[in-house]
This record gives structure tokens, sequence and C-alpha cells, in this order.
């Protein structure tokens, strides 16, 4: 990694007004500096197809101060971190021995663009006798990219794969796309290369969103989740990266003389944006922005994100507003607590860092953690939304939220996987510790067996029935649990809406979000996640809330007054 201390300001002495030797000499004293190395040393071709000195913009030296082994980085366009972290990758083979570097690029022309650009030109056109201080062992370049060995040991190699070996660092370039174009070579990147990276090693694994599902999606959602935690990072674990098109000054245009002029949604999108970033905008920023849109239409989301959230935005239609779910993210924390509990007797251990994985698992996740935003409080009724895993193919998983009643807050939170028996005894420990909480299960499918042991395990009179009436008899009997159907879930959905739009949501998870962003609606008007995310945080919590509404008013025991003191105490 790059040592901080080194870091160079920008007061170098002009190199073009010294003699060869001079330059020599002054290069020598600074070549122990990786900073210098970085921002100094290397050639590349600008957008204009000149050569010019690389140095580094605000966002690539914020990437490189705050990197992990492994790094996940989700991005707008051009903001030059291919760029960046190749030369990277080309310093680390010159100045380091026995290190093998490899560039996975998303096709054989771009292999063979990226080792010609950010490769062979910066290295070819190092100070020659600098250049030839590196003795080159073996050379080959392609159609399909290229590979340098040095006499030191070390290599940096450009292609579409790695199948076989080790790699110690590792760039895979628009993974998202990839991911989009080509899912056998996504999977051989996830089971081949991937794994073949040692956790001491490093990763930057880069791209710019290409709609949900895949890889690159499912480990940014996991790496952001991880991130937002706050627990410490093992280097088993990768770390979110986010850098929007409003973090680069280039991306800014002139304002016409007569002012700014913003329609009134797009007002109310900018002023989302700062509160969700906590930034301010320029109006050089906006108008640039409202140009490019113009040119970019619905990809501009995409393109040029504002936010993690809306890098991911489906296309699809909505259920819940994209104006809406951007402004809650605002509410989202780290939360206060993160405890690995043990479903059957309830023991909750505060964890530090997550617990190990398998070797094959390439972005451990919160999954089976349980998120502690606020702890009980004695004067608070708390509500319980459950979603019970349904068991389909696709891995559905369980989730769980609790909420305040008098705020709505989200101050718990648990998702994973769990059977139907442990996961009722996991919603009786909960609901116990947020004093007895009104607790809604879902009885669709496997929620009745939830419904069954739950039963067994906490009151009854706590667990929220709806009245049935029986066909047969037309006797009126209680079932429990939140039955969702066709009718029932847009009663959850319309209060959820109601709370997002009034920006009192009070979602403080970002997975929560996340899902929000890829609820739609299917083509018969059903509302679903969209193929490949998940629904299941979504659920929990909307029943979360409807539970907070429903829930029956609890008498506070009051000591009565009519009952005198014992004569003695007179």
């Amino acid at each position: 990694m790059i040592s901080l201390k080194s870091e160079p300001q920008y007061c170098e002495p002009d190199l073009s007004g010294m003699s060869e030797a001079e330059q020599r000499l002054f290069i020598l004293t600074k070549l122990s500096n990786p900073w210098w190395r970085l921002n100094h040393l290397y050639t590349v071709q600008n957008e204009k197809g000149e050569l010019v000195t690389f140095r580094m913009r605000p966002a690539q030296r914020q990437l490189f101060r705050n990197m992990h082994n492994k790094n996940i980085i989700l991005k707008a366009r051009q903001l030059g971190f291919s760029t960046a972290i190749d030369i990277y990758l080309l310093d680390q083979a010159l100045f380091t021995a026995h290190l093998k570097c490899g560039i996975v690029a998303q096709d054989k022309q771009a292999a063979s663009e990226i080792f010609r650009t950010k490769i062979a030109v910066p290295f070819d056109n190092l100070p020659p006798w600098l250049r030839a201080s590196f003795t080159v062992a073996e050379r080959r370049s392609g159609a399909s990219g290229g590979y340098i060995l040095f006499g030191h040991g070390s290599s940096i190699q450009v292609a579409t794969s790695f199948r076989s070996g080790t790699v110690q660092r590792l760039h895979i370039s628009e993974h998202g796309k990839i991911c989009a174009k080509y899912p056998a070579k996504a999977k051989e990147l996830r089971t081949g290369t991937l794994n073949a990276v040692a956790d001491e090693c490093i990763i930057f694994d880069e791209s710019t969103a290409e709609g949900v599902g895949g890889d690159f999606y499912d480990m940014s959602n996991r790496a952001q989740e991880i991130t937002a935690s706050g627990l410490d990072l093992s280097p088993q674990d990768y770390k979110f990266h986010f850098y929007a098109w409003w973090q680069d000054l280039k991306y800014s245009a002139k304002v016409p003389a007569s002012g700014l002029r913003l329609a009134r949604e797009k007002a109310k999108y900018f002023s989302a944006v700062e509160e969700a970033m906590n930034i301010t905008l320029t109006d050089e920023q906006k108008q640039w922005y409202v140009n490019k849109e113009t040119e970019q239409r619905e990809e501009m989301k995409q393109e040029f994100p504002s936010t993690p959230q809306e890098a991911f935005l489906t296309s699809g239609r909505r259920v819940f507003n994209a104006e809406s779910t951007l402004q809650a993210e605002a509410g989202c924390i780290p939360p206060l607590i993160v405890y690995d509990i043990e479903p059957v007797t309830g023991t909750r251990t505060k964890a530090q860092t997550l617990r190990n994985g398998k070797n094959d698992e390439l972005s451990r996740t919160l999954m089976n953690y349980l998120l502690v935003w606020e702890l009980p409080d004695p004067d608070e009724q708390y509500a319980i939304g459950a979603d019970p895993a349904e068991g389909l193919e696709h891995g559905d998983r369980s989730s769980l939220d609790v909420v305040k009643q008098s705020t709505g807050e989200q101050v718990a939170h648990w998702f994973g996987h769990l059977d139907a028996e442990l996961f009722a005894h996991l919603l009786a420990h909960v609901g116990k510790l947020y004093n007895t909480a009104f607790i809604g299960p879902e009885r669709n499918n496997h929620g009745h067996a939830v419904i069954l042991k739950l039963r067994e395990l906490y009151p009854p009179r706590f667990i929220y029935n709806e009245q049935h009436i029986d066909q047969d008899n037309d006797d009126d009997t209680p079932r429990l649990g939140w039955l969702t159907t066709r009718q029932s879930k847009p009663i959850l959905t319309e209060g959820m809406k109601t709370l997002l739009n009034n920006g009192i949501s009070g979602i403080r998870w970002s997975g929560t979000l996340s899902e929000m962003n890829t609820y739609v609606y299917n083509a018969k008007g059903s509302m679903n996640a969209q193929e490949g995310c998940f629904d299941d945080q979504v659920m929990s919590y909307c029943i979360a809330q409807e539970m907070r509404a429903r829930m029956p008013a609890r008498i506070k025991p009051q000591p009565d007054e009519r009952i005198k003191k014992h004569w003695m105490t007179h």
C-alpha cells in the first residue's frame, strides 16, 4: 500500500530546465517515494491523444489514500480510475521484485488498447537511462492484450482472463459490463481469477453500473453493506468506494447570462442529492448535468450517478418513486452495534469484524447478524415485521425489522438464511428484547411453520391476527400473521409511499433502500423484485410499518393512589 507520509506536494522544480545529468540526479533522490513516482514519472495519452505527464486527480488520490486490500469501485464515466490503477500496477511491477500483476479487460480489443496506452506507452516513455535499468526478460503484445516479464521476476499482463496461477495485484476493468455481456466470462472471473488472489494481496474491481443483477451488482451491494456497518474490515472483505460525477471539477458548464433555470422536478432532484450526499452543488455543476442529461437521456443515472443507489436504478416501472428513495438515503447511517446472535438461546455477541467465511466466499455479508441502531427504551413500544423465506430456487432469505411506535424509525434489522423454527426462535428473542414487541409475521408458504412455532415461544396476544370467516359455519376465528395477497400488498406499499413522500420513512439501513430501488411492477401489474434481485427486506420493513399502525394500545400500569401507605411511614 502507498504510505501517506510520502505524499508529494506539487511544488517540484521544472525538470525541463535541467541538464540530463541534473535530471537523473534529481529523479534518483525521489525514486523511493511511490507518490512522487505516480505523479511525475509516467507519460500517458490524454483525451486529445497528446503525450502528457500523468497526474492524479483528486478522486484518484482519494482512492489510493483510502484503499483496502480488496476494493469495489462504483464510478461515473471518464473519471480516469482505469488509467490510475493501471499506472499503479505498472509501478508496482517495476519497483517490487517477484510480483505478478494482472489486468482483466472486457474483451480482446479492450485488452489490446489497455496494454498499448496504459502499459506500453508509460513504460516506453520513461527517461531512457531509467528504462534501460529495467531488464526485460520477455515482452509480447497483440490483438488480445500483452505481457512484460522483468529481469527482477515481476510481470504485468493484460488479458481477458487469468485461468491459472496466482496474481498479487489484480485490476478488473468494467466488471459490470463483463457481467452484462459475457456471463460465462463473469463466472470464470468469480470462480477462478478472484480465488487465485490471496487475502493479503490487492484487488481493484471497478466499473460503471450496467443494471441490476450479476456479480458486480451483488458484490457492490455486499461491499456497501459491510462498509456501511462500521465494522473493521478484514483482508477478506471488500471495501466499497463510490465516485460520483460531481467529484470531478471538469463536470461543470458555463451558466447562461440569464442565470440557471431549472424545472421544479430538477430543482427537487438536486436538493435531494445534496441532502443524501451532504454536499452543495454549484450552479455550474447543475448546468452541466442538465446539458448532459439531454444527451444521455435514460442512461444518465447509470453513466453519471449522483449516489450509489442511483447507479443501479432499474429502468422498469418502479413501485417507489426514485426521488423519494434518493431523499431517504440521507437517513441511512451505520448501526450502533452489530450482534452475532444465536437463534435458539438468543445469546448476543458484539461483533468487531465479520466471522470468517469459506475460502471460496468472495464477499462476506451481514446476513445472519442483528444490526442495532437503538437499544430498547423502557418507555417505548415497538413493532416487528417479519418476512420468512419462501424456500424458492433463487435463494430467498428471511428478514425482520423493528421500528419504534412513536416515530417509525428503524431500530434493528436482521436478514439471512434460517429454517422456519429457528427463525421463530429468533423472532421471539428479538421481540422480548424490544419490550415484548408487537410482531407481524407473514403467513404465506413457510410463514405457517414460523407462526406455529412462534405461538409456542411468544405471547399470542402480541402476535398480529386477522379475523377469518369460516365459509362452512360462519364462525369468526382469528388467524395469526399477515397474509400478503394481490389485494393486501398495495396496503403495505401505499403506506410506505406516503412515508417516503413525506420524508419520514425512518429507514436507516441502506440494504432496505437498495431493494426498494429494484422493486417493480411486472407486465401484469403485480409487484415483485426485479429478476436477479430480492424483496425480503422491503416486505419486512413495510409489514413493520403496518404493524406500527395496527398495534393495539397498551395501558401502562399506574400506581393506585387509593392504597394508603403503611401507618409506620407517616
